[in-house]
C-alpha cells in the first residue's frame, strides 16, 4: 500500500484509532488510580579495615563477630530503628533492601528503603544506617574489650611459664608452651592495635536523600499509553482493511467485478433527508446533481438515441437503485428526451415517494395480469395505464397493486412485447426492479432490454455479492452496462465549488422542467424546482375508453417552443 492509500484507510477507520487510543489512556488511568505510589531512598556506608576483616572473615583475632548484610535486615538492627521511627518492625523490615559490596578493599553498604513519601523513604534509610552504625560500635567495642582480656590473659600465661622456664631451663615442655602464649599474645596485640588504630568504625559515604518516585510519572504513563494506543489502533484499522471485503470506491469495481465503472455518487445528507429527494430537479448546482447528470451522459454512450430501455437494480435492498431510476429519467426528461419510467418491482415499490401520485395507481402488474398466454397487447390500456408527471418529457409506469409471484408474472411472454412497445413510445425507458441477487425479477426485466446498470453502496456493499449480482444477470443473458457506486464520501477539490456556485443567484436563467399538460403555457420557468406532489398544476385526463395522444404529452408548450430546448438555457 502506498502512504496515500494508508492514510486513506486510516481516516476513513478513524473511530477504531480513536476506539483504541480511549481504551488505552483510560486503562492507564486507572492503572493510576489503583497503583500504590512509593519513593526509594539510599544511603552507602563504609566499613574501616577491622570491620571489613570481620565482615568477610567472620571474626577479629579469634573473636567472632556478625556484622554483614544479613544482620542489617535482622531485628537486631530493625527493631531499634522501628522503635526510632514509630513504626512496627514488620513495616520496616518489608521496605528495607541491603547490598554489601565484598569485592573492594573496604566494604560498603548500601541500604535502600522505600516509602509512601520520599520523606519517610529518607528517614527509614537514615534510621537503618544509624542503628548498624551503632551496632557496628557496640560489637567492635565488646570485640576490643574481649581481646584486651585474653591478651591480657596470654601475657600472665607467658609470665608463669617464664618463670618455670628460668627455673628449669631443660623443661621442654614449659618452654613449647611459653612459646605458644608468646604467639598468641602477639596476635593478639596485632589485633587490638588494628582495631584501635583503624579509625572509625564506619563512614557514610552518601547520606540518603528524599526518596526517588518509583514507578513511571503519571506523564509517562499516560503518554506511553497514547503511544501504545495510536500504534495498537493503527494496526487493527490496517489489519481490519485488509479483511473487510466491502466496496471501498469506484477504482475497486474494475479490478475484481470485471465490469465497467460508469459513475460514483457521492453522499449528501440534506438529498437523504428530503421528503422527495430529486436533485436533478432543482436549479441548484450541487456536487450529486451534477453526478447524476454525469452518470446520464456516460450511459447515452451504451444506449441508442431512440427507444434505448435499460434496468436499474442493485446488489442489496437499500442502495439506492430507486433514487437513481428516477433522478436518471428526470435528467433524461430535462434534456430534451421523451422518457417513460417503469415500477418494475413489484414487491417493494418506491417510485411514490419521488413522483408522488404519479406513481401509484393501475400499472405493470395490472398489465401483465390482464393478458393471457397468447394474447396480443392491448395498447390502448397501456397507454391508459401510463402517468404524466409535473414534469414534461416524462411519464411513469406504476408498479400497480402487489402480487402474490412477481417473478412468474414477470417471466409471461407478454412482458417482452410491453417492453417493445414501450421502447416506441419514447427515447428512453427506465426500469426500477427489484435487487439482482435472490430474485429473478431484474434479470427477466433486462433480458428484453439494452442492459442492466447495478447500483453498490459504498462501504456496505460486499463485493463478493457484487460479482454474484454480475454474474446472475450474465447468466441470464443480460448485458451489464456498467456499475454505479453510491454514497460515496469522496469530495471533490475545493477548487471546483466555483464551478457549483454562480457569482450571483438572481442572474441566473433556471433550466425550463415544466409539465406541458398544464392549463396554460405562461408559468413561471422555475416552477419545476417546487415539490413534484404538488396540487398546483393539473394532470392530463384520462377518460375510460378514450386514446390518450402520447404525442401531445411528449409535446413542448409554447412557452418552451419559443425557449429552447432544456439544458441549452443560458445559466
Amino acid at each position: 500500500m502506498t502512504l496515500r492509500q494508508i492514510l486513506d484507510v486510516l481516516w476513513k477507520r478513524k473511530w477504531i484509532v480513536i476506539s483504541v487510543v480511549l481504551i488505552a489512556v483510560l486503562t492507564a488511568f486507572a492503572y493510576l488510580q489503583l497503583r500504590t505510589v512509593t519513593y526509594s531512598s539510599s544511603g552507602i556506608i563504609r566499613l574501616n579495615t577491622a570491620v571489613t576483616e570481620a565482615a568477610l572473615s567472620g571474626g577479629i583475632g579469634g573473636v567472632a563477630m556478625e556484622v554483614d548484610d544479613a544482620v542489617i535486615s535482622s531485628p537486631t538492627i530493625l527493631e531499634p530503628a522501628a522503635e526510632a521511627l514509630g513504626e512496627a518492625p514488620e513495616t520496616l523490615a518489608g521496605s528495607i533492601a541491603v547490598l554489601m559490596n565484598a569485592d573492594e578493599r573496604l566494604v560498603r553498604a548500601r541500604i535502600t528503603a522505600q516509602g509512601p513519601t520520599p520523606d519517610i523513604a529518607r528517614e527509614r534509610a537514615s534510621a537503618v544506617i544509624e542503628s548498624y552504625q551503632a551496632y557496628i560500635d557496640e560489637q567492635m567495642a565488646q570485640t576490643l574489650t574481649t581481646l584486651q582480656q585474653r591478651q591480657q590473659e596470654a601475657i600472665d600465661e607467658a609470665r608463669a611459664l617464664q618463670d618455670q622456664v628460668a627455673r628449669n631451663p631443660g623443661d621442654s615442655i614449659s618452654s613449647t608452651r611459653l612459646a605458644t602464649a608468646l604467639g598468641k599474645m602477639t596476635s593478639l596485640t596485632s589485633a587490638i592495635e588494628g582495631i584501635t588504630s583503624a579509625g572509625a568504625n564506619s563512614t557514610v559515604l552518601s547520606p540518603p536523600a528524599p526518596g526517588a518516585l518509583t514507578v513511571p510519572p503519571a506523564v509517562i504513563v499516560l503518554l506511553l499509553a497514547l503511544a501504545s494506543g495510536l500504534i495498537i489502533g493503527i494496526a487493527v484499522a490496517l489489519i481490519r482493511d485488509q479483511f473487510d471485503d466491502r466496496l471501498r470506491s469506484e477504482d475497486e469495481v474494475e479490478s475484481f467485478a470485471k465490469a465497467r465503472s460508469i459513475g460514483e455518487l457521492s453522499w449528501d445528507r440534506k438529498v437523504a433527508a428530503a421528503a422527495s429527494p430529486l436533485p436533478v430537479a432543482g436549479n441548484e448546482r450541487t456536487d450529486l446533481a451534477e453526478r447524476l447528470r454525469t452518470l446520464r451522459s456516460n450511459l447515452a454512450v451504451f444506449l441508442p438515441p431512440r427507444g434505448a430501455a435499460f434496468v436499474v437494480t442493485s446488489v442489496e435492498p437499500g442502495d439506492g437503485k430507486s433514487f437513481v431510476s428516477a433522478n436518471l429519467a428526470l435528467a433524461w426528461a430535462r434534456a430534451g428526451k421523451r422518457v417513460i419510467l417503469v415500477g418494475g418491482d413489484l414487491r417493494r415499490p418506491n417510485l411514490a415517494r419521488y413522483f408522488g401520485d404519479s406513481a401509484d395507481g393501475e400499472g405493470l402488474s395490472d398489465i401483465l395480469s390482464h393478458h393471457d398466454v397468447g394474447e396480443a397487447l392491448d395498447r390502448t390500456a397501456v397507454k391508459a395505464t401510463l402517468n404524466t408527471t409535473t414534469y414534461r418529457r416524462l411519464l411513469i409506469l406504476p408498479s400497480g397493486p402487489e402480487s402474490a409471484e412477481p417473478a412468474d408474472l414477470i417471466a409471461r411472454p407478454i412482458t417482452a412485447e410491453l417492453i417493445e412497445y414501450l421502447r416506441t413510445l419514447a427515447d428512453v425507458v427506465i426500469i426500477d426492479s427489484p435487487p439482482a441477487i435472490g430474485m429473478a425479477d431484474a434479470a427477466l426485466l433486462a433480458a428484453h432490454t439494452d442492459g442492466a446498470v447495478v447500483l453498490a453502496s459504498v462501504r456496505r456493499t460486499d463485493r463478493v455479492r457484487l460479482v454474484e449480482a454480475i454474474e446472475a444477470l450474465r447468466a441470464a443473458g443480460v448485458e451489464v452496462l456498467g456499475v454505479v457506486s453510491n454514497r460515496s464520501r469522496r469530495k471533490l477539490p475545493k477548487t471546483y465549488s466555483s464551478y457549483y456556485v454562480a457569482a450571483d443567484r438572481t442572474a441566473r436563467t433556471p433550466a425550463l422542467s415544466m409539465p406541458v399538460f398544464g392549463k396554460s403555457a405562461e408559468r413561471d420557468d422555475d416552477a419545476d424546482a417546487q415539490s413534484p406532489d404538488r396540487d398546483s398544476e393539473p394532470e392530463t385526463e384520462k377518460p375510460d375508453g378514450e386514446e390518450i395522444d402520447l404525442d401531445s404529452l411528449f409535446t413542448p408548450t409554447p412557452h418552451e417552443a419559443a425557449s429552447g430546448e432544456e439544458g441549452k438555457t443560458s445559466r
